[in-house]
């Protein structure tokens, strides 16, 4: 599995939620079967294979392992029933701040490849400020008392960790994001030789 699957695949657990049991007592004891803290174990060790791709991840990385030790006594439901929405959003900077650096990260690196991977330089460099719009927005929703932005950022919020998990799958046999290379696709020629080519990514 190369290291951007991994760090997909625990995003998906981090950003998923399955709350139970379904008729709790008292209303605030529910924990989530997608437990946070095991998302983060995938995305640290993926950020791991990625520093040792490139050590420009190192600071991805120690994000994400700070992600991971907040998310801890977030899991329980007498820890985040006592936060109040500030207090909510402020917990949430570390894993904000981790997508946004490896987006960044990503769109530099992409830039400096030879030729320039376009591809991912577009995508993740659009994802960066996603997920400076994602920090923002409760600013104004919270302190700014602009209520009627609530939908509005859980919308933005969704749309962009989607987007973000497609795209990390969508390039993650790059070499140079410690991926295994271009997946070959065997055909034949007209004679009945075989022949094999890197699908299009």
């Amino acid at each position: 599995m190369s290291p951007l699957q991994k760090i997909a695949l625990g995003l998906m657990v981090v950003f998923g939620s399955a709350l139970v049991p379904a008729h709790p007592s008292p209303a605030w004891e529910r924990y989530d079967a997608l437990p946070d803290p095991l998302g983060w174990v995938l995305v640290v060790l993926g950020a791991a294979g990625l520093s040792r791709a490139d050590h420009a991840f190192s600071t991805a990385r120690l994000l994400a392992v700070l992600a991971g030790v907040v998310s801890v006594p977030m899991w329980f439901p007498v820890v985040q029933h006592r936060l109040d929405d500030s207090g909510a959003w402020f917990l949430s900077l570390p894993q904000i701040a981790f997508c946004l650096v490896l987006a960044r990260e990503i769109a530099l690196l992409a830039a400096r490849q030879d030729p320039q991977d376009a591809y991912a330089n577009r995508r993740f460099g659009l994802l960066v400020w996603g997920f400076a719009v994602v920090a923002v927005l409760p600013v104004l929703t919270l302190g700014g008392g602009l209520t009627a932005l609530r939908s509005t950022t859980l919308a933005v919020s969704t749309l962009v960790d989607v987007a973000f998990v497609y795209f990390l799958f969508r390039v993650h046999r790059r070499r140079w994001l410690g991926g295994p290379g271009p997946l070959l696709i065997e055909a034949r020629g007209p004679l009945g030789e075989r022949r094999s080519r890197p699908s299009s990514e």
